[in-house]
């Protein structure tokens, strides 16, 4: 310790022995034997001011080498070749660290300590992250490291902002070389279509040292048919180049399994990046909700998610403007055609921003639908001839939820979700209409009589819903009680709706069919069912994985690269409500793979020095957990010799 330390410690010393003396002899009862219990607190007080103090302690257990510590890189861009045709990074590293006794693996946000004998035959971690295995050793009292890295840290900054407060130094060991390369660094592609469409995959692609270089891209089908090619000039490094490809859809109808290949002049070292999965559901119809937004507003971006979960097939939207319709997928032209075709084999159809000044062909679509959501919009009143409707013009004011939800097929949903906070809701209209039930009131200024906030009813097989004012989707625009209610609100609307159609089924489709490696399966319990069942095998083996979750709660599992078969059982009252079964995979490809430059190679020479500590790897005294244990143990020791000595 310094001087100054010594000196505060011994002054302190003297307080806490004079305390304890004076509290003994003045506050407490004059009873015998007291003396062990005052030492006891004595003691205990002298260690929290040594731990306040924070000196160093020498410790042996993390020095090695010297007392520098060994860190070594774990993620998957270990995995890459050093050198064209040379062994991977990952076998050069392990040789590297061998002299030492122990070791740290980084890469994620939760680092391991072992031994340089047990280190595991291949990199563990999606991602290259060094703070947090700083902060660990740091805590753990190493001083001065050497990091054997790629040096392609992905938090190569942070991790020296780390070093300065924790006083810990590193110098980055670069380990492989640079060559030349190319990869597909990201990739779109048409979820599902009709045989006969034409399909649209998007690439982007990521090189090195290869600018102004042609690469051919190529669709290959699950048989190894070639159905379209295309070709690009690769960029500059750090720069992406897109390119789309296009190619009719054919039979049979199910899942299709496509695969996007990049071919260079010259074999690429690191093949596992030119070679991206994606699968087309192929239908003779489409099966999930269409939405038709009619107006510019962000209602179709909040409302549209909430349709995916309700259905097999996802949920399809357009977008009206003024020269024409387009997807709202990639904003492309739709022909007016093939809207009405698909709306005529959807299950539900969503007019947003529909009113009075509704185009006819919209009017039509509404009249001769079976299944329909009308989000009102508009300043006159407008009718639904083909259901006997009549909506009318909008009050004028700011119209707040009701907290007492009436009764309906929602009412226990809504009931349990708070709606002081929302905020209100605009230009609310009367609904008049047959077999009427009203899902949620609302109040001008929460003072007066309610009027309805969303109007339903029947007309013998057929289901239509009215959301009679504008502006639900700021309630699901800030995390809390407003989202929750958005979407129990439309998720209960839209399956009423949805209810008795065979191909308006729950949806338990996985989040991503196709996860690079490293990332977790994904499966979501949806909200009218009571709970999931998701069982998951390879296609040349048995079960591999069963999970269980309740409603609204996500079933996750890790498995490595390979083809997998899904089988998801939804239950409600016991019984099986939705199921779904299909294919998911998991590529080799990991983004730690790609063409990248090394961001850390220049760390060495900035790196901070380190803070002063005792030369033998010290480590501070606050950073050890038996300091506390000891204080614990003095504190009930002192409570203990109190209570037999009969004082509390």
């Amino acid at each position: 310790m310094s001087p100054l330390k010594w000196i505060l410690l011994i002054c302190g010393a003297a307080v806490i022995l004079v305390y304890t003396v004076w509290w003994y002899r003045t506050r407490e009862e004059p009873v015998a034997g007291l003396a062990p219990a005052a030492a006891l607190r004595a003691a205990a007080l002298l260690l929290a001011w040594l731990i306040l103090l924070n000196p160093a302690i020498p410790v042996t257990g993390q020095e090695v080498s010297g007392g520098v510590v060994a860190f070594l890189d774990a993620s998957f861009s270990m995995t890459r070749p050093g050198a064209p045709d040379g062994p991977s990074v990952w076998s050069a590293a392990l040789d590297s660290v061998a002299r030492f006794e122990q070791v740290w693996l980084f890469g994620g946000s939760t680092p391991r300590y072992v031994s340089s004998d047990s280190l595991p035959a291949a990199p563990l971690y999606p991602e290259s992250r060094l703070a947090p295995a700083l902060r660990a050793a740091a805590s753990a009292g190493a001083r001065q490291t050497l990091v054997f890295s790629d040096a392609r840290i992905a938090d190569a900054a942070g991790s020296l902002e780390v070093a300065r407060r924790q006083g810990i130094s590193f110098s980055v060991v670069r380990m492989g070389s640079s060559f030349p390369e190319a990869g597909i660094a990201a990739l779109t592609a048409t979820p599902w279509a009709e045989v006969g469409d034409t399909a649209e995959v998007g690439v982007e692609l990521l090189a090195a040292a290869l600018e102004g270089g042609v690469v051919r891209l190529e669709v290959v089908d699950d048989g190894g048919r070639v159905r379209a090619t295309g070709w690009a000039t690769l960029p500059e490094a750090g720069r992406y180049t897109p390119l789309r490809l296009r190619f009719p859809v054919r039979g049979p109808t199910g899942y299709q399994r496509y695969t996007v290949r990049l071919t260079l002049d010259s074999p690429d070292p690191e093949p596992r990046d030119d070679r991206r999965v994606f699968y087309i559901r192929v239908t003779e119809r489409p099966a999930g909700p269409v939405l038709i937004s009619l107006r510019p507003d962000w209602e179709p971006s909040f409302l549209l998610p909430n349709l995916d979960r309700l259905s097999d097939a996802p949920a399809t939207a357009y977008l009206s403007i003024a020269e024409g319709l387009v997807s709202s997928d990639d904003y492309r032209a739709v022909p007016l055609s093939t809207v009405q075709r698909r709306v005529r084999g959807a299950p539900l159809l969503v007019l947003h921003g529909y009113g009075a000044e509704a185009p006819s062909w919209a009017q039509t679509l509404a009249d001769h639908a079976e299944r329909l959501l009308v989000m009102s919009a508009g300043t006159r009143a407008f009718e639904l001839p083909g259901w006997g409707i009549r909506v009318g013009a909008p009050a004028p004011g700011e119209w707040y939820a009701a907290s007492d939800p009436p009764p309906s097929p929602m009412a226990l949903d809504l009931a349990a979700v708070s709606v002081d906070e929302l905020s209100p809701l605009l230009r609310v209209r009367a609904v008049e209409g047959r077999r009427t039930w009203v899902a949620l009131s609302v109040r001008r200024f929460r003072r007066g009589e309610p009027l309805p906030a969303i109007v339903a009813g029947s007309a013998g097989a057929r289901r239509w819903a009215v959301a009679t004012a504008e502006g639900y989707w700021r309630w699901a625009s800030r995390p809390g009680a407003g989202r929750q209610l958005y979407r129990a609100l439309w998720t209960g609307v839209a399956g009423w709706l949805l209810d008795g159609r065979s191909d308006g089924a729950v949806g338990v489709e996985p989040r991503q069919r196709v996860v690079e490696n490293g990332e977790p399966l994904q499966w979501r319990a949806p909200e009218r069912v009571d709970s999931l069942v998701v069982e998951l095998s390879a296609s040349d083996s048995g079960l591999l994985w069963r999970g269980v979750a309740a409603a609204a709660d996500s079933l996750v599992t890790a498995a490595p690269p390979g083809r997998y078969r899904y089988v998801a059982r939804g239950y409600r009252e016991g019984r099986v409500a939705a199921s779904a079964q299909g294919p998911v995979e998991v590529e080799e490809f990991s983004r730690e793979l790609l063409p990248g430059a090394a961001v850390a190679e220049s760390l060495t020479a900035v790196t901070p020095a380190p803070v002063q500590r005792s030369a033998d790897g010290s480590r501070r005294l606050a950073n050890s957990g038996w300091p506390y244990l000891i204080l614990i143990a003095l504190f009930c020791g002192e409570w203990a010799v109190r209570r037999r000595r009969g004082l509390r």
